[in-house]
């Protein structure tokens, strides 16, 4: 009998109670347990960098030369960099029918993820400047060239040879050259282990799926899902995203939101590129300038969502990001700022990766501090509450170490990471356990917590005396610790969080 509770001989029926007692031990581990609360070490101001989320930076986008960087200490310093958002017309890539240029992107490659960074794509179809041919004919010339159907387009008016050029997106012969490229595309990269995600681009101004800027020519679900379903040909290996705008685009609601099912149920995620675009800021001030924020919360429990801010270089011309007056914000959201709808916006969106869509060293010198917290928040963030473990340990023991967590992010964990257990003192042991994070759904300010209970098994060699306990969460996939927000001097040189002394003794 567990010593908590002891029964004398009686004519109780005492059965049901002991039962109650065994399910209340297995549920909240034994009453006479040693309880460390954690809470009195927590530390939210530290930026924590840890894997599968955080902050990424458009290089290039759009065009080749778009937000380059001045030195790359502009990302390698950045807090919480996570991957570079690689978006480029198609011409770029195959400037001749079966002539690739890779080294294009090769290059950006093989820097960054040599820094420890990953890689995502957008591969567009459609761009509106002409300063280059690869913007003018983003589907490349020889396309045209080909016999596929087009023309030039601004604001749905034709225009003359010299505006840019608009494939129509469901033409044959569009679909043939372009499904080839992406096949290569695909064999080249697909399932590369530092590739994030591919953006579905290949319908559309910018590839974000309408066409206002150009042709303003409807595509209904069948035309659109050709391009869905040939990239899942395509990609077979990697994560594939989908602008909001792809599917909010068709104009029968129905036809929508059957596009809406085909996206979940064929495991595609969402990014949003409009949040604080200023026309959005004026019509959907309720939720943070997102017009369609529900499709998100019909993917974000089992695929990451992207968050893509306007560019802030136009916010702020905009007015929105410092409340200037006659501004959207102002007008529309008083006593809101910028930083107040990228705040709302990400949790809505439940953001695993966040872009500012700008330049790295102006985003990082406006908004340092901002920059620290939307990092912590976004995806996961994990917080220990209490470590509780028995009072008396002997050699031998099985003891069971139970921890209650609280995830403060905005988004659960996609990956599952270990909880590493280590008693270090006369003797050292460590204990890797499956740390069940995948389960603990963002608490959205409501304080929900998770307890995990972690058994230990102590060797009948191990040396009695005094041991110090320490614990640190590790992604084993990717071989990366994954930091919680606690005083950094509890951490030691291999990351391990000192919880408290434990003593052990002969059995």
């Amino acid at each position: 009998m567990h010593k908590c509770f002891q029964f004398r001989n009686s004519s109780f029926e005492y059965r049901p109670f002991v039962l109650a007692v065994l399910w209340f031990i297995s549920v909240a581990g034994p009453c006479l347990g040693r309880e460390v609360d954690m809470k009195a070490q927590w530390n939210d101001r530290i930026a924590l960098e840890n894997p599968h989320k955080g902050w990424y930076h458009h290089f290039p986008d759009n065009s080749i030369d778009k937000y380059i960087i001045a030195q790359d200490s502009d990302l390698t310093e950045f807090p919480g960099l996570d991957h570079v958002y690689v978006r480029l017309a198609w011409a770029y890539l195959e400037p001749r029918e079966g002539q690739f240029n890779w080294d294009i992107i090769d290059q950006i490659i093989e820097k960054w993820v040599g820094h420890g960074l990953g890689i995502a794509f957008r591969l567009s179809c459609k761009e509106t400047s002409v300063n280059r041919i690869e913007q003018q004919f983003a589907t490349p010339g020889w396309v045209m060239e080909a016999g596929a159907k087009g023309g030039y387009y601004r604001g749905g008016k034709q225009v003359g040879p010299e505006g840019p050029w608009e494939p129509v997106f469901d033409d044959p012969i569009f679909l043939e050259k372009l499904e080839d490229f992406l096949k290569a595309f695909a064999q080249r990269y697909d399932g590369q282990p530092w590739l994030r995600y591919v953006d579905i681009g290949s319908i559309g101004d910018w590839g974000e799926g309408h066409t206002h800027s150009g042709s303003q020519r409807a595509y209904n679900y069948e035309q659109r899902k050709v391009h869905v379903d040939l990239h899942l040909r395509c990609f077979t290996q990697s994560q594939l995203v989908i602008s909001d705008d792809f599917v909010y685009s068709i104009a029968d609601k129905d036809e929508r939101f059957k596009m809406h099912q085909y996206v979940v149920e064929n495991g595609l995620t969402y990014r949003d590129d409009s949040p604080l675009v200023d026309y959005y800021v004026g019509a959907y001030p309720e939720t943070y300038s997102l017009r369609s924020p529900e499709y998100f919360d019909a993917v974000y429990k089992a695929k990451p969502t992207v968050f893509e801010l306007q560019h802030y270089g136009s916010v702020k011309k905009d007015g929105n990001w410092t409340n200037e007056p006659g501004s959207s914000i102002v007008q529309n959201a008083p006593g809101k700022t910028g930083p107040d709808f990228f705040r709302g916006a990400m949790e809505m969106l439940h953001a695993t990766y966040i872009g500012y869509h700008g330049y790295a060293h102006e985003w990082l010198a406006d908004n340092p501090e901002l920059t620290v917290e939307l990092l912590n928040r976004c995806g996961y963030w994990y917080f220990p509450h209490t470590v509780r473990l028995p009072d008396v340990i002997k050699v031998g023991d099985r003891p069971i170490v139970t921890i209650t967590w609280e995830n403060r992010g905005v988004a659960p964990a996609y990956h599952p990471y270990d909880i590493v257990l280590r008693l270090s003192g006369p003797d050292t042991i460590t204990v890797n356990l499956p740390a069940g994070n995948q389960t603990w759904l963002p608490s959205a300010g409501k304080n929900n917590t998770y307890r995990e209970r972690y058994p230990m098994v102590l060797p009948e060699r191990l040396k009695p005396g005094q041991y110090t306990l320490s614990l640190k969460l590790f992604s084993s996939q990717v071989s990366r610790t994954v930091f919680l927000p606690l005083n950094p001097e509890m951490k030691d040189s291999e990351n391990f969080y000192r919880v408290c002394t434990v003593s052990i003794s002969e059995r």
